[in-house]
């Protein structure tokens, strides 16, 4: 019989936020470090802001030893400790408050605060996890200024590392010592850092503009020195694109960074000392692939710019949380486009947010990207919150251009450097910059949830040569919202004439207050709006959305005629790129049909007539083609449909697949040959090799798909000769969907080279938890009691059990048996790392999009998560969500 759940926990609202009664103007910490006893002391120095007997401080399982005020020792009725903090009765205008605790890193199974990494002390403090270290005023709009003393074993930790620039360090009596860390910048407490450990190093530096020597570390791992030369030219590279397109300089002596294995996220910002997961740091070409590479230089990025967007300028309150992490996804999208290609990386962002986000928007999980409330704060770190949040910023910079934007920007750090502040500040900032902007109604962006749809109707009139484009916003309902007032849409817009040609834009008559924000952009901010176009002398094909200016779904009524003249002659890559996927959603779907009604499984000729127009295709970047050759993903097409047909679209997904790798078997040889022959000596991550890479490995999975014993051989062959690791673990990861003696062959080569490498052998089990073999169930179980897995570290977590979750052909067995094995292992993570469990749990977001007699069962492992006993806020909200 199942539990009794515990009570709902309470949420947190946006409009109760008040600011702080108090400040805290400076902080000593002195912490000296044990696995299971390390002593922190603390002296805060306080001031009223208003008039208040007492002062609250947050503090999560925290037991003071001494609690002192201006050096006088607080007998037990002068303060109270509670679950959520410290309550001090009865003080003074300003003191000196003195708190001793102890703390037990090893048992810190949540990975917050201060917890061991292996053999090292390392913290997380975001959002909330300062108070797991010390009582203190933990959030956002409380700015400090740091200075903390960490003691330690010498032999053991001879690296001692915080925030900002080391003033002080010396020896202590029993073999330990000390180093003293300032920080000279206000700081909230969950941009605080520690690290101790006996740690490589790798240090470089960096030249300002002002002509300042910056030093730059990276400490790792000893042994894994050899493996961070990306990681430091990545960070050079931000630094020097920072100067140049935002005209921001670092602001200390010293940068470091730190990589650990057991991490919870990517990487944290904190001021001068970023921590990172191991594996957003450590690469080679032998043991990391071109998206291992391309995926570190942005991360490095994306913290290395949270100095200025997010510590320098940081969140009033939590719910602001978009101000500093949409502007910096946008910020390191910009980077990534102006080092590698804007098509490719432009077309790869729209991807994961079509296929995370859009999601999120449509389901029980959906939410503003400044929502009102939350009740664990640790679940408002959403793609909604991150990419949606970024697309936002990049309409702004849509409406002001690159130079509006930036004069906005240097408003933004005008009025609020060294503040917490808000969205509204933000976009106050943008409209101040540029002649005072309004930009009221854009603001709808931040606080309405969901994915705004705009139909899309046009009218040639060939006698007067014009074309009328006429549009209708809506946004469905999400939680809490069920009517949105319309948004402000900058659209990108491109007439594609019959000879292929672009037709210049000729506005002679609009209904929008201001129809054209710049050439190719359009304005929509009505509900309705028309556009006439004339010099329109022959009937065109819209492109419209270029560049995805605006994170919509548009639904414009073409024919697969003109989608294939948009495929063959857009000028926008990132359109042509939508174009092959509408195209390839279009087929699916009709396959779906012919297979309800029982009717043979057909394809039209137009489709495949473009499919083999864009093999042959030269005006493309391989990288662009292989992303355009490429059919959407399961996730993609489930969009769409309620309910689901989970199965069905697996089967004619696979089926469209193989019709492809038989008809264009000879053209698929070619491109394999051809881009496979003129393989770089030198692996490189510039354009040209990626995107040979990406081309020949697409041809590959093509190939693969045909199921032969030559292709079989091909594959493996490819796996056997791979020189780097973006090839082998291609070819392994395609053996793997295939029952043939190379498989295994593969898995045990594979296996015998890296199994002494824990990130490399992420991908093993990774590659084997993707499979689609009936065998991947039972071989999923296997590997949970293998040697190399090991379920505390989130790394090998997410590789077996996360990537597990997102198998839809066996999470969603007829069984029902993945729905109990997803519920056990959420169940489970739960009791010793909340976060990573609720992550696991948004893998039942579909629940309501279920058929029958899957939803029942799924239904009855939701209540089971529920009904658990001690079920954390983390996870139920999550759960609860999904359910109701």
């Amino acid at each position: 019989m199942l539990a009794d759940p515990s009570p709902p926990p309470k949420f947190t609202h946006l409009k109760d936020y008040r600011p702080p009664s108090f400040e805290i103007e400076e902080v000593y910490l002195t912490i000296e470090l044990h696995n299971t006893r390390t002593k922190v002391l603390t002296r805060l120095s306080i001031r009223k802001l208003e008039e208040v007997e007492d002062v609250f401080l947050h503090g999560r399982e925290l037991v003071p030893r001494e609690v002192k005020i201006n050096g006088r020792t607080l007998d037990s009725s002068e303060f109270q400790v509670d679950t959520e903090g410290l309550t001090i009765y009865g003080i003074p205008d300003r003191m000196v408050l003195e708190t001793e605790c102890l703390l037990n890193p090893e048992a810190n199974e949540r990975l917050e605060g201060l917890y061991k990494s292996g053999d090292i002390f390392c913290t997380q403090c975001e959002p909330e996890g300062f108070r797991g270290i010390s009582f203190f005023l933990d959030r956002p709009d409380a700015m400090s200024i740091f200075k903390t003393k960490i003691i330690a074993d010498k032999k053991r930790y001879p690296i001692l590392l915080s925030n900002g620039n080391p003033i002080a360090s010396g020896e202590l009596e029993g073999g330990k010592h000390f180093v003293l860390w300032e920080d000279p910048f206000k700081k909230p407490s969950y941009l605080f850092a520690l690290v101790a450990g006996d740690l490589g190093l790798v240090q470089s530096e960096f030249t300002t503009k002002s002509r300042r020597k910056i030093d730059l570390r990276i400490y790792v791992e000893k042994g894994n020195e050899h493996l961070c030369t990306h990681a430091m030219n990545s960070l050079k590279k931000a630094m020097k694109w920072e100067e140049n397109r935002f005209s921001l300089e670092y602001d200390l002596d010293i940068y470091m960074i730190v990589a650990v294995d057991s991490f919870n996220t990517g990487a944290m910002e904190n001021k001068g000392l970023n921590i990172f997961n191991s594996s957003c740091i450590l690469a080679d070409s032998q043991t990391a692939t071109d998206r291992d590479f391309l995926k570190i230089e942005a991360i490095v990025a994306h913290e290395y710019f949270h100095n200025w967007t997010g510590n320098r300028v940081t969140c009033r309150d939590w719910f602001q949380l978009t101000l500093k992490e949409g502007l910096t996804v946008f910020r390191d999208q910009e980077f990534s486009s102006d080092l590698h290609s804007r098509a490719v990386e432009r077309i790869e962002n729209v991807l994961t947010l079509r296929e995370y986000q859009f999601p999120e928007d449509q389901g029980p999980m959906a939410h503003p990207i400044k929502p009102s409330r939350y009740l664990e704060v640790n679940n408002f770190y959403t793609s909604t919150v991150y990419e949606k949040g970024a697309e936002v910023v990049r309409m702004i910079h849509t409406i002001l251009g690159e130079k509006g934007f930036q004069r906005g920007m240097v408003k933004y750090f005008e009025l609020y450097d060294g503040m917490g502040v808000t969205t509204d500040d933000f976009v106050d900032a943008m409209s101040r910059g540029n002649d005072l902007l309004n930009l009221d109604q854009f603001k709808r962006w931040y606080f309405q949830g969901g994915t705004p749809q705009v139909n899309v109707h046009t009218t040639y009139d060939e006698k007067n040569a014009t074309l009328s484009l006429s549009l209708e916003q809506s946004c469905p309902p999400t939680p809490g919202q069920d009517h949105k007032l319309p948004f402000h849409i900058p659209l990108g817009l491109g007439l594609i004439g019959a000879d292929g040609s672009e037709i210049p834009l000729k506005l002679i008559k609009s209904t929008a207050r201001q129809p054209f924000l710049r050439e190719g952009v359009i304005n929509m901010q009505g509900e309705k709006e028309t556009f006439v176009f004339g010099g329109v002398t022959s009937r065109p094909v819209v492109s419209l959305n270029r560049h995805f200016t605006a994170p919509i779904m548009v639904h414009l009524p073409m024919s697969t005629e003109d989608w294939v003249h948009l495929l063959a002659h857009d000028t926008d890559e990132f359109n042509r790129y939508e174009a092959s996927q509408v195209l390839g959603k279009r087929i699916v779907n009709h396959l779906l049909e012919r297979n309800h009604r029982g009717e043979e499984m057909a394809v039209e000729e137009a489709y495949f007539r473009a499919y083999e127009m864009l093999l042959k295709a030269e005006n493309l970047e391989d990288s662009a083609k292989a992303l355009c050759l490429s059919l959407p993903s399961e996730r993609a097409l489930h969009q769409g449909h309620n309910p689901i047909a989970i199965e069905d679209i697996f089967l004619m997904r696979k089926f469209l697949k193989r019709m492809l790798a038989e008809r264009f078997k000879g053209i698929w040889e070619k491109i394999y040959e051809e881009t496979n022959s003129v393989e770089s000596k030198d692996y490189g991550v510039d354009v040209r090799d990626v995107g040979k890479r990406a081309l020949k490995n697409c041809a590959l999975s093509y190939l693969s798909e045909l199921g032969t014993e030559e292709s079989d051989t091909l594959t493996y062959n490819h796996f056997k000769n791979a020189t780097n690791m973006t090839d082998s673990l291609t070819a392994l990861g395609l053996l793997c969907h295939r029952e043939t003696p190379y498989r295994e062959i593969a898995l045990r080569e594979f296996f015998n080279r890296w199994k002494n490498q824990t990130l490399v052998m992420q991908k093993w089990l990774s590659v084997q938890a993707a499979s689609n073999l009936p065998r991947t169930f039972d071989d999923v179980l296997a590997l949970k009691k293998s040697d190399i897995y090991d379920e505390t570290i989130p790394n090998l977590f997410r590789a077996l059990v996360g990537r597990f979750s997102s198998n839809y052909i066996h999470i969603h067995h007829e069984s029902g048996r993945g729905y109990v094995f997803l519920a056990d292992e959420i169940i489970q993570m739960d009791k010793m790392n909340p976060l990573i469990a609720s992550h696991l749990a948004c893998a039942f977001r579909d629940f309501n999009r279920l058929p029958g007699i899957k939803k029942e069962m799924m239904e009855q492992e939701l209540r089971r998560i529920l009904a658990s006993k001690g079920l954390s806020k983390n996870t139920f909200e999550i759960v609860d969500k999904i359910l109701h």
